[in-house]
């Protein structure tokens, strides 16, 4: 059984599975809120325009660069010379940073959803025709200040020129480009869903939901779900998340209710079901909780990400053995795993095997996805080697 206490969903490195957009929610979703239980807060929810707005200046700068062609080769070009090269040179990934586009200009650092949503409001000053994509990736974790959070992926997709085909449709495709800020490994080749503004804006606020809860803000949390659920009612990670707030709060009733509407709107996420598991256990349901749990656990023990977030709790807790078996299980399933090779690396310096520690950095270096990678694990290794010939 994992050590944590709940599973948040949030859109940070990557971002959630989409809901089924033929569900509907079968619990009247009024009777799953509860304003009494928090207080109001000071903090002004950004407005839809908002999020997406752009400085006066940065709409001048990027139409000067296409000023005289209409071409939507020559306007991507001019998009993707702002972003990585004029602009991109300076903008740093943060996972826990949900900002709107015009702060992730200011602040030069954001998460993916983020990045993707600058993107894409530059792209609309240029008129092109772009749409927020959903990456089905698996399940993958990251941890913020104790907490795992469960992430997903979105990219913005450029598609140019058009061709009308025989029945009359219209195919945007005869040209296409993926503006992709994911910081791990190439996820292009898992399928894809187009997405909605309001879904991804119902991301937005879910993101800064998880992010207060994260720090202890409740009732900044409850006020970002409420926006969240209000602009996507179908989507189950809100209604997880809200579940898990209530869990906070010692409403089990409540939260049991968001866990099973989150778990009919999604039937194929197992998040909701495994924090539902906890609950049932945290409440005497036993039964309920091992058969969700064997349910959970058949398919998360055939995901490499599972056995690294295992890994990292079992570490963490001081249990290196332990954490050393889920990163060799993880190892076991995905062989080029920069984070289980460094999993590895770090649980062997711990017990003062530093050849071993040092052979796996090395492995974990020639494996990782990208440069910025590769020289982090390279930084990790050269500051081993420089504290073994200190000793």
């Amino acid at each position: 059984m994992m050590n944590m206490k709940y599973f948040l969903n949030i859109c940070v490195a990557v971002l959630l599975t989409a809901c089924q957009q033929n569900n509907s929610p079968t619990t009247a979703p009024d009777t799953l809120w509860n304003d009494d239980l928090f207080q109001p807060v000071a903090e002004v929810v950004e407005s839809p325009e908002q999020i997406f707005a752009l400085p006066d200046q940065v709409k001048m700068e990027i139409r000067s660069l296409t000023r005289s062609s209409d071409s939507a080769r020559e306007k991507t070009d001019a998009l993707l010379t702002y972003l990585f090269s004029k602009k991109g040179t300076n903008l740093l990934y943060q996972n826990d940073a949900t900002l709107t586009a015009a702060e992730t200009l200011a602040a030069r650092q954001a998460n993916c959803l983020s990045l993707t949503i600058l993107s894409y409001s530059l792209a609309q000053e240029l008129d092109l025709y772009v749409e927020f994509r959903d990456i089905k990736i698996p399940e993958y974790w990251t941890q913020n200040n104790g907490q795992s959070l469960l992430n997903g992926h979105v990219n913005l997709n450029v598609v140019g020129g058009k061709n009308v085909k025989t029945n009359g449709n219209v195919d945007y495709s005869v040209f296409s480009y993926v503006i992709d800020f994911g910081v791990q490994s190439n996820k292009s080749h898992f399928p894809s869903v187009a997405l909605k503004q309001s879904q991804v804006i119902a991301m937005f606020y879910n993101n800064k939901a998880a992010e207060a809860m994260v720090y202890g803000k409740d009732d900044l949390s409850y006020t970002y779900l409420k926006a969240a659920i209000k602009a996507d009612p179908l989507a189950a990670e809100n209604w997880n998340n809200l579940a898990v707030l209530y869990r906070k709060k010692q409403q089990f009733e409540l939260a049991e209710k968001a866990y099973l509407l989150s778990g009919r709107l999604d039937p194929e996420q197992l998040n909701s079901k495994a924090n539902l598991a906890l609950l049932y256990e945290a409440t005497g349901q036993t039964e309920k909780a091992e058969q969700l749990k064997r349910l959970v656990d058949s398919k998360r023990n055939q995901n490499p990400y599972y056995h690294i977030m295992l890994g990292d709790e079992s570490f963490a807790s001081g249990d290196v053995q332990s954490a050393i078996e889920h990163y060799r299980k993880s190892l076991a399933l995905d062989k080029k795993s920069a984070e289980a090779l460094f999993g590895l690396a770090k649980a062997h310096l711990s017990l003062g095997m530093t050849d071993k520690a040092e052979q796996y950095l090395r492995s974990a270096a020639r494996s990782a996805p990208n440069r910025s990678e590769r020289d982090r694990y390279q930084g990790k290794l050269d500051r081993l080697m420089t504290a073994v010939v200190q000793h």
